[in-house]
């Protein structure tokens, strides 16, 4: 190999590193997009060559570039002036391009001719700060977004926005009142002419000032020589001497500011007065401030400018995916302090968004706080504000949240070790305040089920909202085992048990209210699938808040204080059977009457009743409860759930023996209930003589009436109305979207039902075997308003989506 030639590829360089040691010697050739580099200390010495990780370099300065930037002076043009501050806190100042999509960093040549290097390649990780020299409003002026009549406009208005300095002293404790008005009296003197000043000290009158002037006046015009002011009043023997030499030495010493009087007399030190200075400048609008508050630009053109300045990017923070994880990180006080909103994390950066590039000191506070490398975003500021106040909120909240056990059973005296570090990295505090975070989060937005899905390369956080499930968040993979083990912890899972589905309890105080969760997890092929169906334990709601048609409420009542019978709710899950039945439980919890619930788990606290929970582990199944509490003298039984046929035998026994029974089931209609009763092997003789009333529910989306709108006359929706036989409305309506409804359309859930009251007709059908669309004919001739019927109407009046009533027909 020609060795010469080999030499002619080294390059002579100053490489410094993260770790702050400076090395001298030469690269064996460098592109921006090599991982590693060969150094040297001497060319051509193989045996003392060693590699550099790209990572651990801050910046490479070069000591001859014979392609760079500086042979190409037709590249000047297109550089920026710029101010860089390396994460060694070196500071440049050079000519640079801006860096291209994704480059590891950028070139630049010194702007001075005593620039070290010819050239340097700063590594993005490396610098801590670019800037560009020129002022804000100088920038914008350029971009003609503003003229220079505008900057002088704003830079009155920013002198005049500035706290006086005494008034910050004072606020300080360092000056009382009788001092300030000491010292402004005598900094105004020394502004004083000689007049003024004989005046203020009530040595000679205004007239006696006048009458000296004017003599002045005429002795300039006849001698072309001013004799001094001072000269005429001791002629004329206003004044002494003495007065005279007095008020020149005040006026003769130079007009000093507020604060060096201050310093002078003793009554503050330069440390306060800087001090002081300091917090004037921080208290007074920036320039950028004054020009929109004066609405002479706009945020999107200050953030233009600022992302030009300091060659930072810029993000819409309403439309970007925040990382709930990253503020988790951060902590609330370092957020609160610098006024930044963490919005992603990794292994080894932190993403923060802001409005207003942050000094260096509060760029190494974040960074020392998190161990990270620091990127910036810059956002708009009404933007940040009201992601900053909503962040700092849910922060406040989560000081009232707690979770607690429900269940304290013996855990194993041996774990491995690993499933022990799993379970102690549960409780440090970054993962408890995530997991915090994640129920607040559902609980704010009144969601019904909480879901944490793993998948290949990250873990998604989904809400249950309105029956619609929303992806939100996305969290590392890597959290995944600590979040995992957090929830089953608080949810008496075992948490070496990851093999096989769990069900679980957690409970959740937050101030005055109680939540309790009911838990799932399940393995899939990514890690275990977390969901959480929030279960609140606030008092039911009431009968008349249900949606129910006046004359279906008023039979309901009717049906719900009889002696006995078996009323039943049905609808697939969470389609609000157990909101309805506490409903009706609660207006009767005032009748002299043993009230007795059977559910899995206690979903909502009613008034008087006793309401009894199933445990599965321990054998207490509906079926046995069932059994044994028919002994304890109830009047009124509500069973959770019929779901096997023991449990189905009991309850219409029940009902035929003296005991008013409610229960649910999964059907998708009235009549459907019969079939399924049927399926669990009661006879329609035991059926029709016990069965008092059945309603079949369904819950949707509510539309906004702030923001629905008609639809096209010509929208296939009313040619399928027609085709099915039912009266076309005149109007139909879609979701759009406004402010009130979060851009989503609908505001809650309404209830589509139709309720089968058995009555003597219905019951001989039941009884003589009919089903299907016979029994449904009956039901239809007898009041029933079936669920299309009911649906439509909502549709007709805005209440649902047109899709939704389509939907529901299916």
């Amino acid at each position: 190999m020609n060795t010469n030639k080999l030499k002619g590829r080294y390059l002579e360089v100053t490489v410094k590193l993260m770790n702050g040691e400076g090395l001298d010697g030469y690269l064996l050739g460098f592109s921006p997009i090599m991982k590693k580099l060969l150094f040297f200390l001497e060319a051509g010495k193989a045996e003392e060559g060693r590699k550099l990780n790209a990572k651990d370099i801050v910046y490479i300065g070069f000591k001859s570039a014979k392609t760079g930037i500086a042979d190409r002076p037709s590249k000047l043009l297109h550089m920026d002036e710029l101010k860089v501050v390396t994460m060694t806190s070196e500071s440049f100042s050079v000519l640079a391009q801006a860096p291209a999509t994704h480059a590891p960093g950028f070139f630049a040549i010194g702007k001075d001719n005593d620039f070290p290097f010819e050239r340097i390649f700063f590594y993005s990780h490396g610098v801590r700060l670019q800037e560009s020299p020129e002022r804000l409003g100088d920038l914008l002026v350029d971009q003609d977004i503003i003229s220079a009549k505008d900057i002088e406009v704003a830079l009155e208005l920013q002198t005049q926005a500035l706290l006086p300095l005494g008034t910050i002293l004072k606020g300080h404790g360092k000056l009382k009142d009788e001092d300030m008005d000491q010292f402004l009296s005598e900094q105004r003197s020394r502004d004083m002419r000689l007049g003024d000043l004989l005046v203020d000290q009530d040595l000679v009158t205004t007239e006696d000032i006048d009458q000296a002037l004017e003599e002045q006046a005429e002795s300039q015009k006849d001698s072309k020589v001013e004799v001094p002011l001072g000269h005429i009043l001791l002629n004329k023997g206003k004044v002494k001497d003495v007065d005279i030499d007095s008020a020149l030495l005040i006026q003769s010493r130079r007009r000093m500011r507020l604060g060096e009087l201050l310093i002078e007399a003793k009554l503050i030190t330069e440390q306060d007065l800087q001090y002081a200075l300091e917090e004037q400048k921080v208290r007074g609008q920036r320039i950028g401030e004054v020009l929109l508050s004066t609405e002479i630009i706009t945020e999107d053109q200050l953030l233009e400018a600022l992302a030009k300045k300091f060659r930072l990017p810029t993000l819409n923070l309403d439309e970007y995916e925040i990382n709930p994880m990253a503020s988790v990180e951060v902590g609330r006080a370092t957020i609160e302090k610098y006024r930044i909103v963490p919005i992603d994390t990794d292994k080894r950066s932190l993403t923060i968004a802001l409005a207003d590039p942050m000094g260096l000191e509060a760029f190494d506070g974040i960074s020392f706080t998190t161990g990270k490398k620091v990127h910036e975003v810059l956002v708009k500021t009404s933007q940040l504000n009201s992601h900053l106040e909503k962040l700092l909120q849910e922060e406040i909240m989560e000081d009232d949240l707690a979770c607690e056990f429900l269940h304290h059973e013996d855990l194993e005296e041996e774990e491995p070790f690993n499933e022990m570090q799993i379970a102690q990295s549960a409780e440090d505090a970054p993962i408890v305040r995530l997991v915090n975070r994640i129920i607040r989060n559902g609980l704010s937005k009144k969601v019904s089920d909480i879901h944490i899905l793993p998948q290949a390369k990250k873990i998604t956080v989904a809400y249950r909202k309105n029956g619609e499930l929303i992806a939100e968040n996305a969290l590392d993979k890597s959290l995944h085992r600590q979040i995992s083990a957090r929830i089953k912890i608080l949810s008496d899972m075992d948490i070496s048990e990851q093999r096989l589905p769990q069900d679980g309890r957690l409970l959740l105080r937050e101030g005055k209210h109680t939540y309790e969760f009911r838990v799932s997890c399940i393995p899939n092929t990514f890690g275990e699938s977390l969901v959480l169906r929030v279960l609140s334990k606030d008092v039911a709601v009431d009968l008349d808040t249900l949606g129910l048609r006046e004359p279906d409420m008023k039979q309901l009542s009717l049906m719900s204080r009889k002696p006995f019978g078996l009323i039943l709710v049905t609808g697939p899950t969470g389609s609000g059977k157990s909101t309805t039945l506490f409903a009706v439980l609660k207006s009767i919890s005032h009748l002299p009457a043993h009230i007795l619930t059977i559910e899995d788990p206690v979903e909502s606290e009613i008034p008087g009743a006793n309401q009894i929970q199933v445990h599965q582990k321990i054998g207490m199944t509906f079926a046995r409860i069932l059994r044994n509490v028919l002994r304890h003298d109830p009047d009124i039984i509500m069973i959770g759930e019929m779901r096997d046929t023991e449990t189905a035998e009991i309850g219409i026994e029940a009902a035929l023996t003296g005991h008013l029974m409610f229960s649910t089931l999964h059907t998708n209609s009235a009549v459907d209930t019969i079939i399924r009763l049927n399926d669990l092997g009661i006879p329609n003789y035991l059926i029709a003589p016990a069965l008092l009333g059945i309603i079949s529910q369904n819950l949707l989306k509510k539309l906004c009436p702030d923001c629905r709108r008609p639809i096209d006359k010509s929208d296939p929706s009313f040619t399928m109305i027609r085709d099915l036989g039912l009266e076309v409305p005149e109007n139909l309506y879609e979701k759009v979207g406004c402010d009130k409804c979060e851009q989503s359309g609908y505001v809650g859930r309404v209830m589509l039902y139709e309720f089968l009251v058995v009555n003597d007709k219905i019951r001989q059908a039941i009884h003589t075997g009919k089903s299907g669309g016979e029994l449904q004919e009956i039901a239809v001739a007898n009041g029933l308003q079936p669920k299309s019927l009911h649906a439509l109407k909502m549709a007709a009046d805005g209440e649902i989506d047109h899709h939704d009533f389509i939907y529901s027909l299916m």
